[in-house]
């Protein structure tokens, strides 16, 4: 005696679930994209008013008497200021613009990406040329974008740090850089998966050949 599978499948062999959380990813996914390129514009707009917010390193002890209950502080500093700077030249400005924009381009990639293969996937045909461009595009995004967007954010914390107090063996906000290896890292992967989408593609079309 047969039993009758109760998963019903679609024509491209995913079940119904499967269809319903690739959807949902695709579209969750492309409004987290969308929402970090609109999100980075009123970033960048404040950027030029008269007074501009930055996030600086910085290195100043902290006070033993912050304690006031029954632990005592030994010792402890603070690495990080949230700072309203007025008078700050255009270049830093422009040049913290460009950082705050490529970063919203990496995570738009990323997103691009994810919106892609699910796309290619739900079509039955994941392994097909756009698909492969999709993530050979992002990344190169990611690499370039994360290398481009480190530099030009020191760029600016440099030149913010150096107006704020020229001397730097007398200064709470240090000439220091930061930078997040992530987006790099994601975008090797993504150009290694997009080596194997490649192969993936021939032997697709070898098995088409075949058919």
């Amino acid at each position: 005696m047969r039993f009758r599978s109760t998963i019903r499948e679609t024509p491209t062999g995913l079940t119904r679930a499967d269809t319903f959380a690739l959807w949902l990813f695709t579209g969750v996914t492309a409004f987290f994209g969308v929402a970090v390129l609109v999100s980075a514009i009123p970033a960048i707009v404040e950027l030029f008013g008269d007074e501009v917010p930055f996030s600086l390193s910085a290195s100043q002890n902290v006070p033993p008497d912050a304690a006031s209950g029954t632990a005592r502080i030994v010792s402890g500093s603070f690495d990080r200021a949230q700072l309203l700077v007025s008078g700050v030249e255009l270049w830093p400005r422009i040049a913290l613009a460009v950082s705050i924009a490529l970063a919203s381009l990496c995570s738009a990639a990323v997103a691009a990406t994810v919106v892609a293969l699910c796309l290619g996937i739900l079509s039955g045909r994941p392994f097909v040329r756009s698909v492969t461009w999709v993530l050979t595009t992002a990344s190169l995004v990611l690499i370039a974008g994360s290398l481009l967007g480190a530099f030009f954010n020191t760029m600016a914390m440099f030149s913010i740090v150096a107006a704020i107090n020229p001397d730097p063996s007398d200064t709470v906000f240090p000439f220091a850089s930061e930078y997040d290896f992530t987006a790099l890292l994601i975008g090797l992967v993504f150009g290694a998966v997009a080596t194997a989408f490649q192969l993936g593609q021939r032997m697709q079309r070898d098995t088409d050949g075949l058919v």
